[in-house]
């Protein structure tokens, strides 16, 4: 007898066959500027964690430090239909708006580094360091060198950022704490070097003496010590950064920079990505992931936990 064949798995190889391919995962990540090292790195990691973790394509915009244009890239983006959009917003404002705009669109919205002041909404992740650790962090250890006597000065960054004025409020704790130490001057220079290099060269002009410098980040740092040099100062004032960008580490181990702050950007642009296409994919992540920071010294020039 002529045996018979089952046709079930034919059927369901030519159905196979015929099934298209999965969908390419595409996420949108909204900058708040380019050239920024920190930034870039952020930037880096998103791009190169999404392709190689999750074969997920990364368009990406930046909004040249403008609220409103933000606000726009994230309308445009969210027309698009992404699978989940990732943020690092330039100002709390802007950080509200497109909070809205995503829950309305119902496209899940991770930020990353910087957060909003609102609470954490449904379909939505927050993955930052703790600033204010930071700034904790940073300002015992320059006050430990000090012998926790002497002038301090801060130099912040951008003051609509929550990482600005939770890393600025950090360093005043410590101060607060101990009486041996004075807070004698404090401004914005917008994270920049250039602005930090002349906000310290005005200030030195003006006769201020400060003993130490605790800048919000590598490169206001970066412009103070730049500024201390050029006034030949080079090694006489303690100068503290926040980053740990690729120059900042140059310049622990130079001694040009007595600590900086590891923030990881490479992990909380990996952990960003996992958030978002957890949440995508309609996964359970935790509301706020935070990444630890740990110190810089030049002493040995590797890493010290922070706390």
């Amino acid at each position: 007898m002529k045996q018979r064949t089952n046709p079930l798995p034919a059927a369901l190889l030519l159905i196979a066959l015929a099934a298209p391919a999965a969908a390419e995962t595409k996420l949108t990540f909204l900058m708040p500027e380019a050239g920024d090292r920190f930034l870039d790195s952020l930037q880096s990691a998103v791009v190169s964690t999404a392709a190689s973790k999750f074969s997920a394509s990364v368009e990406v915009a930046q909004a040249a430090g403008k609220g409103e244009t933000q606000v726009t890239q994230a309308r445009a983006a969210l027309d698009a239909k992404p699978a989940a959009l990732i943020v690092t917003p330039v100002d709390d404002a802007s950080a509200r708006t497109i909070t809205e705009m995503s829950a309305a669109a119902g496209i899940p919205l991770v930020f990353v580094n910087r957060r909003p002041s609102g609470p954490v909404t449904n379909r939505m992740a927050i993955v930052s360091a703790n600033h204010l650790v930071a700034g904790r962090v940073q300002m015992r250890m320059l006050a430990q060198r000090l012998g926790d006597r002497g002038n301090v000065a801060i130099l912040r960054g951008k003051d609509s950022d929550n990482a600005a004025q939770e890393r600025t409020a950090g360093v005043k704790e410590i101060l607060a704490q101990r009486p041996g130490l004075k807070l004698l001057a404090e401004a914005s220079a917008d994270w920049s070097r250039r602005q930090a290099q002349d906000q310290v060269t005005a200030w030195l002009r003006s006769g201020l003496k400060f003993d130490a410098i605790a800048a919000n980040n590598d490169e206001m740092a970066l412009g103070a010590v730049a500024a201390l040099k050029a006034a030949g100062l080079s090694g006489k004032i303690l100068v503290g950064g926040v980053d740990r960008t690729s120059d900042g580490i140059a310049a622990v181990k130079s001694g040009d920079l007595s600590v900086s702050v590891l923030q990881d950007a490479p992990l909380q642009g990996a952990q960003a990505v996992n958030d978002a296409v957890k949440l995508a994919r309609g996964e359970y992540v935790q509301p706020y992931d935070w990444v630890p920071h740990q110190l810089i010294l030049p002493a040995r020039g590797d890493l010290a936990s922070g706390r």
